[in-house]
């Protein structure tokens, strides 16, 4: 019995001897007869290279992709489809494809190589891929796809309709899965295939369903069991029950638990239930609704007006108190009503009296005490038209009052500029000529505000001067420059009240003399050294460019500041005349 089991033994491992022997001498042979080219079973970027040399398989690559480039994918979607011209992708295909499948088999330990070679040569299949494309030019056909399949989810929500509470069913949304649909894409590529695509789509379903607002519509009822009626200032109106509703919010209430579910669901069955719905009142769309409420209530407090009269601000015109309504009070009020079952809906909103800024009591504290400046022009040889609009005009800045810090804008405090306002045409530089406006004239009064600003040491924020030399704004320097032009809104002069106090402005006509006058604190000077050609005559007709300097001094009488300002003028004959006017 041992002798025979040891001739079996024996038997047994020279046969798995054998074996060894045969498989050994099998893999030398595909060896050799693989030598310099592709293992079977071994494609890369889709095509199949099994026994192809080198050369051969990069040739037949290249030859693939050239007819996979004309081709097109198709993406399927809302019973269409989108075609995706291949070409458009600029997919490129490398020769590392070939070369990794190449290298199949021959990379590695020789464990590792003898087990690819023995996959080989069973039929185990192994593929490469290696490629590029533009993925920014499939971006447009991912957002058409995303446009064409999204659907807004909906939660259900409450209405009003025929005195009753209703519910509106929720709808569940659907959007494209971008990136599954960019992976979809890539795996097509990747293996120069061209199969059409389904888009992937996911549903995004409601948090608030019609059965959970179903189990709160007697607590929606409870807001809406009539109207309100409002009162402040005197003026009633009612809010609907429908807009009551829309103050309401149905939020979700979760059911949260720091244990494992699975084991307790069967003692508490709720946790497994659908989340219900709690109804409360929106305070911010309550507070939106006093927010447009106050608009129609509230009343600005109107200043009283100043002259300055033997050396003193006199009011010449009383001051008015405001009226505002108490917006966070008048919220509280509201939520307060409807959050209490059986209270009043006739309410009554608080309001309060708002004080007028600068007002009778309080004149010495506005700090205008004295003149800090006088700006001054000349028009001699206007027209009447034109005579009639700075009249006009420089009445709108008559007893202007500017609090500290404030900017002046002369074409927002001069307004509106027509006949209804007492304005007769005049001729006006307008782009590349000179035409009638209404208002012809006005910038008379804008050059002189400007030489009162620079007079005060005033910051000057926004200025432009004339595209040509206008004689009425070179005295009395005898050169231009200190003029400022104005078309507003897109021309304007601004500048800024810096000196800690109210600055009253006072404007007066003397003939053919303009002036302005700033009544304040005084706090420093402004003082202008003459503007002076950098090229250029008096000759209007010539291209001229000139400049001045405004240095500001402390009551030390010590320069601070120095301010440059450069003019260029084009020549008066580039801008003719195309329209006879009454002014000139």
């Amino acid at each position: 019995m041992v002798g025979e089991l040891r001739i079996t033994m024996s038997h047994v491992i020279g046969g798995l001897i054998g074996l060894m022997i045969l498989g050994v001498i099998a893999v030398v042979g595909f060896t050799v007869a693989y030598q310099g080219k592709i293992y079977p079973g071994v494609s890369a970027d889709g095509l199949y290279l099994g026994g192809l040399s080198r050369t051969a398989a990069e040739q037949a690559l290249a030859t693939q992709a050239a007819q996979y480039v004309g081709e097109k994918l198709s993406v399927n979607y809302n019973h269409t489809s989108l075609t995706i011209p291949i070409k458009s992708l600029a997919v490129s295909y490398s020769n590392v494809g070939v070369m990794a499948a190449l290298d199949y088999g021959r990379q590695g330990s020789f464990a590792a190589q003898v087990r690819d070679r023995l996959r080989a040569l069973f039929g185990r299949s192994a593929t490469f891929a290696d490629y590029s494309y533009n993925d920014a030019a499939l971006e447009p056909s991912v957002n058409t796809v995303d446009a064409a399949v999204v659907s807004p989810v909906a939660n259900a929500s409450l209405g009003f309709a025929n005195d009753q509470v209703t519910v509106q069913p929720s709808q569940a949304g659907q959007r494209l899965d971008d990136g599954l649909l960019i992976k979809a894409v890539e795996s097509q590529l990747a293996t120069m295939g061209a199969q059409p695509i389904t888009a992937p789509v996911y549903l995004i379903t409601p948090s608030i369903s019609a059965d959970t607002l179903e189990a709160v519509r007697s607590q929606a009822e409870g807001y809406v069991t009539g109207p309100l009626t409002i009162t402040a200032n005197g003026a009633t109106q009612s809010v609907s029950q429908s807009q009551i509703l829309s103050w309401v919010d149905p939020t979700t209430a979760t059911n949260q638990t720091d244990l494992p579910l699975n084991p307790l669901t069967s003692f508490y069955p709720q946790l497994n239930s659908a989340p219900g719905v709690n109804l409360t009142l929106d305070p911010t769309k309550v507070g939106e609704y006093v927010a447009a409420l106050a608009g129609s209530i509230d009343q600005p407090a109107q200043n009283a007006v100043l002259s300055w009269q033997n050396n003193a601000p006199v009011v010449t015109q009383a001051s008015h108190p405001g009226l505002s309504l108490d917006q966070t009070k008048a919220t509280q009020v509201i939520m307060t009503a409807l959050n209490q079952a059986g209270a009043s809906r006739t309410l009554t909103l608080p309001t309060a009296a708002t004080p007028a800024t600068v007002n009778e009591t309080d004149l010495p504290s506005l700090g205008i005490n004295t003149l800090i400046s006088s700006g001054n022009t000349t028009f001699p040889g206007s027209s009447a038209a034109r005579i009639t609009n700075v009249t006009v005009g420089a009445a709108k800045f008559n007893n202007v009052l500017l609090s500290p810090g404030q900017e002046f804008s002369f074409g927002q405090l001069l307004g509106p500029v027509g006949p209804a306002q007492g304005y007769l045409p005049g001729l006006v530089i307008l782009g590349n000529e000179e035409t009638d406006q209404y208002g012809g004239g006005l910038c008379q009064v804008a050059t002189t505000a400007f030489r009162a600003a620079l007079l005060a040491g005033l910051p000057i924020n926004e200025r432009s001067n004339h595209s040509y030399a206008v004689s009425f704004y070179t005295a009395p320097y005898g050169v231009p420059g200190v003029d400022a032009t104005i078309y507003y809104p897109q021309v304007d002069l601004k500048f800024t009240n810096d000196t800690g106090h109210y600055i009253l402005i006072q404007t007066s006509i003397s003939g053919d003399s303009l002036t302005f006058n700033f009544y304040g604190t005084k706090t420093k000077t402004g003082v202008i050294i003459p503007p002076h050609f950098i090229y250029g005559t008096t000759n209007a007709a010539q291209a001229s460019e000139t400049q001045f300097q405004r240095q500001v001094l402390n009551l030390s009488g010590q320069v601070i500041k120095t301010d440059t300002f450069t003019q260029y003028y084009q020549p008066s004959t580039d801008f003719p005349i195309v329209q006879t006017s009454n002014g000139a």
